[in-house]
């Protein structure tokens, strides 16, 4: 967390919480309200000042005010990389643990022992990569995802039990 953000935060203790202003999207971008934030300044602090709650709230500490964050899929999105993964709000540089495909097509990965959605613009080329005789059958899904190095256990699962196995909240209230 920034120094200004930790010293506004001891000056101003009290300051309550903001809800319902900002969001995460699939693809790890922040929106204010309905409008996408694209000053590289203020996105770059969103992403280093970025932090989940005891709670399984995650938010964004600004000065001495924490503004919770509604989630439209996971606390993290997820990009491939020749290395690997590259994580938005933060990057951890670390390997995958296990992945999740969703009834609806959405691909969950652990990472760095946190939840990630992959980027939607990744998994054509993923898929195609990691499962190439898959023909998208649900009831045929592979028992492994093989991408580059990596050998992950894949599982169907539902969007809804991935948060709550994580303990997250997708939409905060006060």
């Amino acid at each position: 967390m920034d120094a200004i953000v930790l010293a506004a935060m001891a000056k101003w203790p009290n300051v309550p919480a903001v809800f319902g202003w900002l969001r995460l999207d699939a693809r790890g971008q922040w929106w204010i309200k309905d409008e996408r934030l694209q000053h590289e300044g203020m996105v770059e602090f969103f992403n280093r000042n970025y932090s989940r709650d005891g709670q399984g709230r995650c938010y964004v500490q600004n000065g001495p005010q924490k503004v919770y964050v509604q989630l439209d899929a996971a606390p993290l999105a997820a990009r491939r990389t020749l290395k690997g993964w590259s994580t938005v709000p933060y990057d951890d540089d670390v390997p995958a643990r296990a992945a999740w495909l969703t009834p609806d097509g959405m691909l969950f990965i652990e990472i760095g022992g946190e939840l990630a959605v992959v980027d939607d613009r990744d998994l054509p080329a993923l898929l195609e990569e990691a499962l190439p005789d898959w023909e998208g059958d649900m009831a045929a899904l592979p028992e492994r995802l093989k991408v580059g190095e990596a050998d992950l256990p894949l599982v169907q699962a539902a969007q809804g039990d991935l948060l709550k196995r994580y303990g997250i909240i997708a939409k905060p209230k006060g």
